[in-house]
């Protein structure tokens, strides 16, 4: 667990935080068991780990990235693969991070799966991580809103993102269980 704590940068440490507690969020709202729960929790902590090995005048670049930069980004999958295989995560945690950037039309990377084809923990991170990246700062782009986000969700939806868990995240932003202006841990204590 510590490991997907370890980030180059606060804001890389709250999008963590916050797609995990998503992540859990999506969950609950799809009746997985505390110990899937936990499973989800981990893989949105560490999602991203893998870009501990990208230099940071990439990560933080202002402006698009150009052919080289794309591809050191889009094998960051495979590099938190090998970290999380040395520090011996569990399958499913692992998957979810090698996977969380597929597609369900196949137009994902790393490796261009399809639907089924794509464990449910990384359809969900995926989801989690897309609605936060949409919603947060980033250096090439400000923010969209919460309401821009969902539009873009929901046109996703079925084609590239789990339908189910897009639907099981617009519930729990319905019911409010997100906010965080509270504790973004309290939801991983679960």
């Amino acid at each position: 667990m510590a490991l997907g704590l370890k980030v180059k940068d606060r804001e890389a440490r709250a999008h963590n935080l916050r797609v995990a507690r998503l992540c859990v969020h999506i969950g609950r709202q799809l009746s997985m068991s505390a110990h899937e729960l936990r499973v989800l929790a981990r893989a949105g902590l560490m999602h991203d780990i893998g870009k501990l090995g990208i230099p940071d005048k990439v990560l933080g670049k202002h402006s698009p990235l150009d052919d080289a930069e794309w591809a050191l980004m889009r094998a960051h999958p495979e590099m938190g693969l090998t970290l999380l295989d040395r520090a011996g995560q569990s399958s499913r945690e692992v998957l979810a991070v090698l996977y969380h950037h597929e597609r369900l039309d196949g137009s994902g990377y790393p490796y261009g799966l399809k639907a089924e084809g794509i464990p449910i923990e990384a359809r969900i991170v995926a989801v989690a991580d897309t609605y936060d990246a949409l919603t947060s700062d980033r250096p090439y782009r400000k923010a969209c809103s919460q309401a821009e986000a969902r539009r873009v969700l929901v046109e996703e939806a079925g084609s590239r993102l789990d339908a189910r868990a897009v639907s099981a995240l617009f519930l729990a932003l319905d019911d409010d269980l997100t906010r965080f202006d509270i504790n973004p841990r309290r939801a991983l204590a679960y």
